[in-house]
């Protein structure tokens, strides 16, 4: 089940009601690469279930998140060698993971044993245990790996969407 105490964004991630989602990875790899949901059900699966909490002031208690290691998807096209970090987009909003991190970062496609609904970052959703809120990024798209790590924009997004919500 969903957890019901878990705050519900609306939908802002790429695709129509209907569209096949892909996951592009690119950048520093040796091989610029497109997938589907199909093409990620051959890796290993793994599970954490930790507190989730978010700089809004919640907190839930005890979300098991499954899915994907992180630095297993990138893997698919083949890091180069100069590779340092990986950029999880959803549109605008980008977070730069260390490569050293991914080993432990997710890419989860499941929330409390069922499938990630839409307004929970279906179909692909990053988790980095014990990291900010904010790196949970929603309707993953994109997979840039890189040397350095960019912009923080989803840091920046979620931080002004802070102080919005807290002005009105």
């Amino acid at each position: 089940m969903i957890h019901e105490n878990l705050p519900v964004h609306p939908y802002h991630g790429p695709w129509s009601q209907g569209d096949e989602a892909r996951l592009r990875i690119d950048g520093l790899v040796q091989r610029a690469i497109e997938l589907r949901a199909a093409d990620l059900v051959a890796l290993p699966r793994t599970e954490r279930a930790e507190p989730f909490a978010c700089e809004e002031g919640w907190t839930v208690p005890d979300v098991r998140w499954r899915g994907m290691l992180l630095s297993a998807v990138i893997e698919l096209a083949g890091s180069l060698p100069s590779a340092r970090y990986v950029r999880v987009h959803s549109g605008e909003f980008v977070v730069p993971v260390s490569l050293s991190d991914a080993p432990s970062a997710m890419i989860c496609d499941e929330m409390n044993g069922e499938p990630l609904t839409r307004e929970h970052g279906a179909p692909w959703r990053l988790f980095v245990p014990g990291d900010a809120c904010f790196t949970s990024v929603k309707w993953v798209e994109r997979l840039e790996v890189t040397a350095e790590p960019g912009e923080r924009a989803g840091e920046r997004i979620a931080r002004a969407r802070l102080r919005t919500d807290a002005s009105t």
